[in-house]
């Protein structure tokens, strides 16, 4: 490649940001490019916000891990919001062998390739992560990805709202965002997300909703997210209400963080590597190199062989990519007036100990924090994934206006003798109990995995998280 060719693709030529996204969101993208026909061009995921993702960088409660064939295994990565589905095979051998070892549950941070994939036999596009690395992290890690992609994902809302009011669309809005200095990634991908999305306000605010929620599931002020239950396209009654003023905040969406600002915390680790070492890799070519066909059971094709782990913070590419952005003074306090979460960054979690997905709810008062605190001497916070779904009594006799997936969760834990549940003794029992044909439990059984509220422990037998 000549020195030109470095000058005009400047972009192209180090090492893609691994972008924070949730699952949810994640799930309803179905778009991908390259963005020329050199073999060696990076792939890009083009989601209904704007995000246009070459890596991820996601944290979340490892539920299951399965062999396709004898090169690949799958596994899935549960976040508050949903699952992502990760393949790794021959191509990846440092990340296959970690998921292989791994327990389920537990606590895990994947950085990864973002892929979709359309089986010939279908009209559905499914998205995947290909992981360059896998590690294992403990709640407090978790919390705080959590936090921190919600921060993103709510400025990246903001931003898509504020070009949703412009006129412009293609180029012309990639354009005008980039005067208004944003990301050169999120510029690009924003006005593609609409062309191909038609994302709507209704989206966006919904987007925007959940990521609100999934904070305040790590503040205890709520138990579980609700899911994105609007399609990218949905018309409604949204108003756009929290687009970003572009024109008062030239910098928003764009890099704004010191290098000293995106190292990760120092006690966590986030992906596998200690605080403050440096990327190595962060100036070098981001290219997808083809496979030979012998994975083809996984939805990706492509090797890009990992050439070290990758730290929460991808330093100087994350900076220039706007991955690093922290909201201003003023956005902070706007989202902590509105939704009532009262920390803004990772590193204002409390300590391992003083809290926990399980939190007590405001009725319980100061004192069980406290006590709570006293009595957690900060340990291995691995052994126990935490849950994201509030249980119920364990009452076997439903309520009027029961939820069939909520009732099969809490039926598994009635039922777990401590080696799991047989899934036809759940869906049996659970249709008998509450007259429900056992297509319904079944599909209430999928949902409840898919969500990461239970996994197969191994011979068709459930447990619940």
């Amino acid at each position: 490649m000549s020195d030109a060719d470095t000058d005009d693709d400047g972009e192209r030529n180090r090492r893609e940001v691994a972008y924070r996204l949730f699952a949810a969101e994640f799930d309803d993208a179905d778009f991908s490019y390259a963005e020329s026909d050199e073999e060696r061009a990076p792939n890009y995921v083009v989601t209904p916000t704007g995000a246009r993702v070459n890596r991820l960088f996601v944290v979340g409660v490892l539920t299951a891990v399965e062999a396709v064939n004898d090169d690949v295994v799958r596994a899935r990565v549960v976040d508050p919001t949903g699952a992502f589905v990760v393949y790794a095979g021959q191509y990846q051998p440092e990340a296959l062998a970690a998921l292989e070892a791994a327990e389920t549950p537990s606590f895990v941070a994947v950085t990864g390739k973002a892929r979709t994939f359309e089986p010939d036999d279908a009209d559905v596009v499914y998205t995947s992560v290909r992981p360059e690395t896998v590690s294992e992290v403990d709640a407090d890690t978790r919390d705080r990805w959590v936090v921190a992609t919600a921060e993103r994902t709510l400025s990246r809302v903001r931003t898509a709202a504020a070009a949703h009011d412009r006129v412009e669309r293609g180029d012309s809005l990639e354009s005008a965002l980039a005067a208004a200095g944003v990301a050169p990634g999120l510029a690009s991908g924003i006005p593609r997300a609409f062309d191909h999305y038609g994302t709507t306000p209704a989206y966006l605010g919904a987007v925007r909703d959940l990521a609100a929620d999934a904070a305040r599931v790590v503040a205890g002020d709520t138990d579980t997210v609700g899911g994105l239950a609007v399609a990218p396209s949905e018309a409604g009654d949204a108003t756009l209400d929290f687009a970003a003023d572009l024109g008062a905040d030239a910098s928003f969406g764009g890099a704004s963080e010191t290098d000293a600002e995106t190292q990760p915390d120092s006690s966590a680790g986030d992906a596998g590597t200690p605080a403050g070492t440096p990327d190595s890799t962060a100036s070098s070519v981001d290219t997808d190199d083809g496979e030979p066909a012998s994975e083809t059971a996984s939805p990706d094709g492509d090797a890009d062989p990992s050439t070290g782990p990758v730290t929460d913070g991808e330093s100087g590419a994350a900076d220039e990519d706007g991955e690093m952005y922290e909201l201003s003074a003023e956005e902070r306090e706007a989202v902590k007036d509105e939704y009532g979460v009262d920390f803004s960054t990772g590193d204002e979690i409390p300590e391992a100990g003083e809290h926990d997905i399980d939190a007590p709810g405001p009725d319980e008062g100061v004192e069980s924090e406290a006590a709570a605190a006293s009595t957690d001497d900060g340990g291995d916070a691995v052994a126990d994934p935490g849950d994201f779904d509030a249980d119920g009594t364990g009452d076997d006799s439903p309520p009027a206006d029961v939820d069939v997936e909520e009732y099969v969760v809490e039926l598994m834990d009635d039922l777990d003798d401590g080696d799991g549940v047989p899934r036809s003794e759940v869906v049996s029992t659970a249709a008998d109990s509450l007259g429900v044909d056992a297509d319904e439990v079944e599909a209430a059984v999928t949902s409840a995995l898919m969500s990461g509220r239970c996994y197969e422990s191994g011979d068709d037998r459930l447990k619940a998280i």
